[in-house]
This record gives structure tokens, sequence and C-alpha cells, in this order.
């Protein structure tokens, strides 16, 4: 009878447990929605893409009117844009859409020398030639929304408009006292981060960047799920690389105020300090610019935020 009594005693804890962990795992938040990512991908392969000596891995899905070109920030891939490319499908939004991994990026071929930003921006207009397509927007997350603006005042004449959702531009920031002590924060956890990535303690160093300099704490847990968290693991060597690149974050966005087209600045009320003081700086120095801010989300909403992101991003388009 004892036997039997422990045995009834050690199921039922064993279903009190697996009831414990379903629950917690009902109650945490989705952020991506696979099943229609995945619809996004099935539809529209990757596939490569040879520009020079380089290879970058696109999807394309074809449409009506001015193709969409999303590109993806430092550390993720062409990941990074499905929910928002799937969400404004389901907005109806019949645009082309072009997402790509940058050099040395998820599919891409990696860089055979010193990256820049202005080897992206060349990547960039090597790859509209090699689409055919005559002007497209361009729209940037992050280290990908210097990259388009870099594009645009290089290459106006392929650029119909510009959506940009917090570019790291730090440079702007340093004329400003009082900006200075956040300035001054970033600047000193990219260096730690970048010294453990340089010491070899790779995943420690990763996510001091990212929850210190990019997303904020907990959003490696709580923001990115596993495939992210791989990807972004994998791309270590590429932003070391890159981090080496004064150019990158000292761009001037003050001459997109002769860039024809409509800009509209994005950013969320939930980020790091620095990002909401540039999106007011960039507006500052490019008054025509439209600016949309998403309660709740951080530097990441693209993936915690689609939907609200989509949406202003459909409403750009319909500007245009």
């Amino acid at each position: 009878m004892k036997k039997i009594n422990l045995v009834y005693i050690v199921v039922f804890a064993f279903l009190l447990n697996f009831k414990a962990q379903a629950q917690a795992q009902a109650e945490k938040p989705c952020l991506v929605n696979e099943t229609e990512d995945f619809l996004f991908q099935k539809e529209n392969p990757l596939r490569l893409i040879t520009i020079g000596e380089q290879q970058l891995a696109i999807r394309y899905q074809e449409g009506e009117g001015v193709p969409v070109i999303f590109i993806h920030g430092s550390w993720d891939d062409h990941h990074s844009w499905l929910p928002v490319a799937q969400a404004l499908k389901s907005l109806e939004v019949k645009n082309p859409f072009v997402v790509y991994d940058r050099r040395g990026h998820g599919a891409a071929s990696p860089d055979i020398a010193q990256g820049s930003i202005l080897k992206d921006v060349e990547d960039l207009a090597q790859l509209i030639e090699k689409l055919n397509i005559a002007k497209a927007h361009i729209v940037g997350h992050s280290y990908g929304a210097n990259i388009a603006i870099q594009f645009a005042l290089l290459y106006p004449d392929s650029v119909k408009s510009l959506v940009l959702y917090e570019p790291p531009i730090f440079g702007l920031l340093k004329e400003n006292p009082s900006y200075q002590q956040s300035l001054t924060t970033i600047k000193s956890e990219m260096l730690a981060a970048k010294a453990l990535l340089n010491s070899g303690s790779i995943e420690e160093g990763t996510i001091r960047f990212i929850e210190k300099v990019a997303f904020g704490e907990g959003s490696w847990e709580n923001l990115f799920d596993a495939r992210a968290r791989s990807t972004i693991l994998a791309s270590y060597r590429t932003w070391l690389d890159q981090s080496n690149d004064v150019a990158r974050l000292n761009i001037q966005p003050e001459n997109l105020i002769n860039f024809s087209g409509k800009i509209t600045l994005i950013g969320g009320d939930d980020s790091l300090v620095v990002y909401p003081n540039i999106i007011i700086e960039m507006k500052n120095k490019v008054p025509k610019a439209t600016t949309r801010q998403i309660e709740g989300a951080g530097h990441g909403g693209l993936i915690s935020h689609k939907k609200e992101t989509a949406q202003i991003i459909k409403n750009h388009l319909l500007m245009n």
C-alpha cells in the first residue's frame, strides 16, 4: 500500500509540475508568430545574388508599384524584418518587397577586407541595379537606417522615400551637453562589450551589447527567440570588424534637407534614452521629416510591435 501511495504522489507531483510549466509557457508573450513568418519565407524562398566579389541573400516578393527594400541592423539578418513584411501583406500593401542579408550576415558571404558603411551602401546600389529597380522606398532599422541615410545621400535618384527606425547616429549628440551622460554610458558599454568579444567571451560580450547598448535590460531573453539569439551570436565577428569603421556612426543626416522624398522617423517610447534623443536631433536638423513613436516599443519594435510598425510604414507609403 505504501508503494502504491508513493507512486500516486510521484505521478501527482509530475502532473502539477507539467501543468505549471504549460501555464507559464502559455502566459509568456509570443513576440514572433512563427507560422505567419514561415508563410512569407515559403512564398519567397531565399536566393543568392552575386554583386562583384560579394554574394547577398535575398527574398523578393513580387508586387505592384515602387519596391520596398528593408535593411536590417547589426548582429541580425533579414529575418528581423519578416514579421513586419508579413504584417504589411496582411494590411494589403501590394508593393514588391526585398529583404536581404547584408555582407557578413546570415547567408551572405563574409567581408574579404575591412568592412565599412560605404561598402554596405555600394552593395545596396549594386543590388538595386541587379534587380532592375529604378527607384525604391528604403526602410532601415538601427545600423540599417544609417546605411539607408548614406545611400540616399549618395544615390538620391534611386530613392523614392525613407523610413528610419532609430538610426544610431551617436555623433548627433556630441555637441549638446545635456546628452553627455547618456552618451558616455553608451560608449563605455560599447567598449566593454568589444573588450569581452576580443577576449573570447562571445556570449557575455554579445549580451552586454544587446542589453546595454541596443535593446535594453532583459531583451536577450524576452525580445529575441532562439533563432535570433543564435544568429546574433554568429554575427559577432562582423560587428567587431565593422566597429573599426569610424564613419559608421558619424554620418551627416542634416544633408537630407536637400532630399526630395518623404522621410519618416520611427522610435519607441521604451527605448534606451539615446535613441529618442537622436530622433529629436534628426528632426531638428531635417524639419520636414515626420516622426512617429510606438507606445511600449523599444529599439526592437519591428519585432515586439510588428503591427504598429507595419501600419506606420503603410501610412508612409500612402503619402508617396
